[in-house]
């Protein structure tokens, strides 16, 4: 049995309505959260337990590793670059039952590009724009990891370094594929900053030396805020392109992922409850 505890809340109307912990009490673990308990279609949630979004796993315990297969975490989707996944290694690499999925790229211009912004408003709609870039560097990952799901390869964790601009796309895709409402994708982005805030990565390089300091967190603190955290407003400028180009998240999903109807109803009934 899962050491995992959930609860059942009974409603006003006399039905019960399963819950839990969103983020995982993990000691070496990073933004290591459930995507379950979202309002989805048709009145269904998006079932508990089944698919997780993390940051670096790297400094997982054993603890930590054996909380996680007890979990029955099936799949690793890492959105990480070569570089990363060798600077960092997943704790979960070799684990008997887990597969980790990765693949090598190059991430691109499209953060340097973040280094010019000049204001706040501006950082948000440079890193929005990232995220669009994300979706074309990273669509050979995010379709394996459609295709995962659409196997039923469940509970399935995605994760990347921070846990919050990879994978929350990734995530954001996944709630909406699944018939999230756009307030909750949203809201679900803007945990990572709850969870990790901004001042975590700053108190971080304010006692590194310059080569080891992320060049963002040298930036004026209101645009390194926007970068190392979560604002909400980046992920709508994400979603807001999404919706001018693709007709939606989900438009996207078909169009980048070959997701067809039937398959995103097969996701539907596989994860909803």
């Amino acid at each position: 049995m899962s050491p995992r505890p959930y609860f059942l809340i009974r409603t006003r109307s006399g039905g019960q309505v399963r819950i839990a912990e969103r983020l995982l009490p993990l000691e070496g673990g990073r933004n290591f959260r459930d995507l379950g308990g979202y309002a989805a279609h048709r009145g269904k949630t998006v079932g508990w337990g089944r698919i997780y979004r993390s940051g670096v796993m790297a400094k997982l315990t054993s603890s930590d590793t054996a909380y996680l297969r007890s979990l029955g975490i099936a799949v690793i989707c890492d959105l990480r670059s070569g570089q990363e996944r060798t600077t960092e290694p997943s704790a979960l690499l070799g684990s008997e039952g887990v597969k980790v999925l990765s693949k090598d790229y190059e991430m691109g211009s499209s953060l340097n590009r973040l280094m010019s912004a000049k204001t706040k408003e501006e950082a948000v709609v440079i890193f929005g724009d990232a995220y669009i870039d994300f979706i074309q560097t990273l669509a050979p990952q995010y379709k394996e990891m459609f295709e995962s799901l659409l196997e039923n390869k469940a509970p399935l964790a995605v994760n990347c370094t921070a846990g919050k601009d990879r994978t929350g796309v990734a995530s954001a895709l996944i709630l909406s594929v699944l018939g999230v409402d756009r307030a909750s994708v949203v809201g679900d982005y803007a945990l990572s900053q709850t969870f990790v805030p901004p001042a975590y990565y700053l108190n971080q390089a304010a006692g590194a030396t310059a080569a080891q300091t992320t060049p963002f967190a040298r930036l004026p603190r209101p645009i390194a805020e926007v970068i190392l955290g979560s604002d909400p407003a980046v992920m709508q400028h994400a979603l807001g392109r999404m919706d001018r180009e693709f007709g939606g998240p989900v438009g996207l999903a078909k169009r980048q992922f070959g997701l067809t109807d039937a398959a995103i109803a097969k996701l539907r009934a596989d994860y909803l409850v």
